[in-house]
């Protein structure tokens, strides 16, 4: 089967291409390429291009595993028409390519607004800002297509592969390594599924008859105070550094819900999967940054 994977530089992307690459054949895109990009087909294209002819040409796919995005919640509300084209059209562009490539869009807990806890794919969507309306928009396109077209909401945690982004685990423990004090919400709920538990889902996703719209996150809720916490007490850190804040003494440009939990059960109990703990997914992600912390 051949996969073609978008956003093959964040986080996401390139650890699809690392945990499959001999499983599939992998193909890869983004704006640019990187030394440790673990694929051997890759492709530089620019997302904003009016056809795609020429990336859907080359890599001629079975499968797209759309995970490119922007993700910088004030750079969505400042740059509403590229985040818009990026984030919402491309899925529209991608399924101009019918029913011989199956698209899995990788979606967000934003499009839905502040105050449902452990929404499920029934609860009406109303985001919170532009990044929100625009996986909204995607997720639109998806429900209208024809063909077997997938929307997975989630919400991931991990570590990067490209040394050019830090995400929010490496920033703690990075923060915390330098000795440096940092504040966590406590009033910020979500549930976190790791890259690596997510990627397992997507496998097992792409032969299977769904369509739609899914939910695949971590199985239950927990502040982001308390997520950091955990970690660092597991990687043995200094978690006097760590303090616990409020999402309301903070002034964002985008507002932002303070429940992003989701709740996977129609997803784990319809296809019989079973979702990782909190626990699962903090010790997954230990596992995976031990080296870091002796680096």
């Amino acid at each position: 089967m051949r996969l073609l994977i978008t956003g093959a530089t964040g986080m996401l992307g390139a650890t699809l291409a690392e945990k499959w690459e001999k499983k599939f054949q992998i193909f890869t895109t983004g704006r640019e390429s990187f030394t440790k990009l673990p694929s051997k087909h890759f492709m530089p294209f620019n997302l904003l291009s009016d056809s795609y002819d020429s990336l859907m040409n080359w890599a001629n796919p079975d499968v797209v595993v759309h995970c490119a995005a922007i993700t910088d919640l004030d750079y969505c509300e400042n740059n509403i028409e590229k985040a818009m084209a990026v984030n919402a059209e491309s899925v529209k562009k991608f399924l101009k390519y019918g029913f011989s490539t199956k698209l899995i869009f990788i979606s967000s807990d934003a499009v839905f607004p502040n105050g449902i806890y452990m929404a499920t794919e029934k609860n009406h969507t109303l985001p919170e800002n532009i990044y929100g309306r625009t996986k909204e928009a995607g997720e639109k396109y998806i429900l209208h297509s024809k063909g077997n077209h997938i929307a997975i909401r989630t919400t991931i945690v991990g570590k990067n592969i490209n040394p050019k982004y830090r995400g929010f685990v490496e920033w703690i423990i990075h923060s915390l390594k330098n000795e440096k004090e940092i504040s966590l919400f406590n009033d910020a709920l979500f549930t976190p599924i790791t890259i690596w538990h997510l990627a397992d889902e997507i496998e097992w996703i792409i032969n299977k008859d769904i369509k739609g719209i899914l939910h695949v996150s971590g199985g239950q809720p927990i502040s982001k105070y308390d997520f950091g916490k955990r970690i660092c007490q597991a990687l043995k850190l200094e978690t006097d550094l760590i303090k616990s804040g409020n999402m309301d003494d903070f002034k964002f440009k985008a507002r932002r819900s303070k429940d992003q939990t989701l709740s996977s059960s129609f997803y784990s109990s319809t296809y019989n999967r079973t979702l990782p703990t909190t626990n699962e997914t903090i010790d997954s992600i230990v596992k995976h940054f031990q080296e870091y912390i002796y680096e």
